[in-house]
């Protein structure tokens, strides 16, 4: 690539380098963001691109998931890159710099870990769990258990922000006895969503919906799954199984939507046994 005569000096050395470092990465974003820069970057702002970090961590998920490690890289790269976007707009703003993000999560890795480096003593992984959620709600004066369940981020995706609710409140014994006490309330939830769809309610449908979905919740976090991860899973192999009968009923010359439910069942069950 040929350079920009009008490149400033540090750019020019930044660009002609083989590897670069984390500075160099901030040094990047604050020319794109600048006068001579980009555009679409100096344009942004922390909310116009904060889907961009969502997206971007869950592309590293899908290469964690896929064990891809050339993916991996990439993906965190992207999502450092989106840490430093919104680290030199703090800057812009006056609110906060680079530095003041890294010192901040530098002392919050000393302070949360006094099991490592101060006096406090742990046995396990469970004891070391403990401790660090210990520092963490005295550090946000998280005192209540009411303070700690509402401090669950509501942006976090609906499935995972109510297993993540659930954790906390069971912290406070507020937490079922046995699996059958979990079912019952599963059993309930489902009779009362039935009920406000025979009333036609639609205000109550929603309701009870979201707490047929809670309670599902509820019985996989207390049997030790992770729902996000295991509708996931479930959502995967609906879409293996769906392509399975397309392939099948295509085979037979026919179309998918030319047949009944009660055909497409048929073929479906069949894919399920592939």
């Amino acid at each position: 690539m040929e350079l920009r005569r009008d490149l400033p000096e540090n750019i020019k050395q930044i660009v002609n380098k083989e590897h670069f470092t984390f500075d160099d990465l901030t040094e990047i974003i604050r020319f794109l963001r600048s006068p001579q820069g980009c555009p679409w970057d100096r344009e942004q702002t922390h909310e116009s691109i904060e889907i961009c970090l969502i997206e971007e961590a869950y592309e590293l998920i899908d290469a964690i998931r896929k064990k891809s490690a050339e993916k991996m890289t990439e993906e965190a790269g992207d999502v450092i890159l989106q840490s430093v976007f919104h680290a030199v707009m703090g800057e812009e703003e006056g609110s906060f710099t680079m530095q003041e993000v890294i010192d901040a999560e530098c002392l919050k890795m000393i302070t949360r870990h006094t099991h490592i480096f101060g006096e406090e003593r742990v046995r396990d992984s469970a004891g070391a769990l403990r401790a660090w959620e210990k520092n963490k709600y005295k550090e946000k004066h998280l005192e209540s258990a009411g303070d700690r369940v509402k401090d669950v981020p509501e942006c976090l995706p609906a499935l995972l922000r109510a297993e993540k609710v659930q954790k906390r409140a069971a912290k406070f014994n507020f937490e079922f006895e046995n699996r059958e006490q979990v079912f019952g309330k599963l059993k309930e939830e489902t009779e009362e969503f039935a009920e406000a769809l025979r009333a036609g309610d639609e205000a109550r449908i929603a309701e009870e919906g979201g707490d047929l979905l809670f309670a599902a919740v509820n019985l996989l976090r207390f049997s030790g799954v992770e729902s996000e991860r295991a509708l996931a899973a479930s959502t995967e192999k609906f879409i293996s199984r769906f392509v399975e009968t397309e392939k099948l009923v295509v085979a037979d010359g026919k179309e998918m939507t030319e047949l009944s439910p009660e055909e497409l069942d048929r073929y479906y069950n069949e894919a399920k046994k592939r």
